[in-house]
């Protein structure tokens, strides 16, 4: 039976099961698979733009492939089968950027799975850029043919960590860099990426898109003591939330044990590595003397220092 966690008591638990692998990379590709997508259902910021219909995938669905896939999880974790998927993602581009991670880990599974029979998602195309002219406009993260409805797929990927503040609208998730939210990611992707209808792939020639999905995952973060939070119903109630502090509010970072916390290293924000506990100062403070703004862990707690101000602070997302 997988376990159930949460950091808040005030909230509901969340479905963590990929905390019961030891190899960092497993763990982080049954987070991939495991966690549910943000969405209960696609959320339309263009209702007058000429767009097409998306859709989102159920949190039963990222929950039937992890099972599926679970076999396959034990044997990456437990033999020398590990260094195929390492291998795997180092080779990609820039592997240590959190997007391309996250990328390189679900074009993994879809092709390992779809050779091992694990489910019906054969791979088309990846990372195909889009042209005005001459000039790059964007790319398709991927093409995808699902051999069960007999249709051609266009998964746009995103992994996104967003502190949320009242009332908690798509647009009150904000990231890091405080450009990003929620709100602005879903409508860039639908008046952008997923405006295309055919794509030309390298092996397959000229495909027509027949269906689209938004597969965007990560983790939110409430407010520090929040205790009147219900969850949104566009947002999945098993979906990963911690908690946030501004690093200016004396009176609830006393609630935390600074001595305790630890800077989380960039993979971090993925799924905790324990063997860097005790490998750095447990915190970080900048010119003026407060936290860097930033995930931390207080024990297995994850916790964001962030800027109430929203503050522009660019980061590595």
């Amino acid at each position: 039976m997988s376990e159930f966690k949460t950091s808040r008591p005030d909230t509901p638990p969340t479905y963590a099961p990929w905390e019961a692998y030891q190899r960092p990379y497993v763990r982080d590709l049954a987070y991939v698979l495991a966690c549910p997508n943000v969405l209960t259902a696609w959320l339309d910021f263009a209702p007058h733009q000429n767009t097409h219909e998306i859709t989102v995938h159920s949190a039963s669905f990222w929950q039937m492939q992890f099972e599926a896939y679970q076999q396959r999880l034990k044997e990456l974790d437990t033999t020398n089968a590990y260094q195929e998927l390492t291998r795997y993602l180092l080779k990609r581009p820039s592997p240590n950027r959190l997007g391309f991670h996250f990328e390189g880990l679900l074009s993994f599974w879809l092709a390992d799975g779809f050779a091992r029979n694990l489910h019906p998602y054969e791979t088309l195309a990846s990372n195909v850029q889009l042209f005005n002219g001459k000039q790059t406009t964007g790319e398709l993260d991927l093409i995808l043919y699902n051999h069960k409805e007999k249709l051609t797929e266009h998964w746009e990927l995103a992994i996104k960590f967003f502190m949320g503040s009242a009332p908690f609208a798509p647009e009150n998730w904000v990231g890091i860099n405080s450009n990003d939210n929620l709100q602005r990611k879903m409508t860039h992707m639908q008046t952008k990426q997923f405006r295309t209808v055919w794509v030309d792939t390298e092996n397959h020639g000229q495909v027509k898109i027949d269906k689209r999905y938004g597969v965007i995952k990560g983790r939110f973060f409430l407010p520090i003591n929040t205790n009147d939070f219900s969850y949104p119903a566009w947002l999945a109630p098993s979906f990963p939330i911690h908690e946030w502090c501004d690093k200016n509010d004396t009176a609830n970072l006393a609630t935390i044990d600074i001595a305790a916390l630890r800077a989380a290293h960039y993979i971090e924000w993925f799924s905790k590595r324990d063997f860097y506990d005790g490998r750095q100062s447990p915190f970080i403070y900048d010119e003026n003397g407060a936290l860097k703004t930033g995930l931390y862990f207080e024990g297995d707690r994850p916790i964001v220092i962030y800027p109430e101000q929203r503050d522009r602070i660019d980061g590595k997302f």
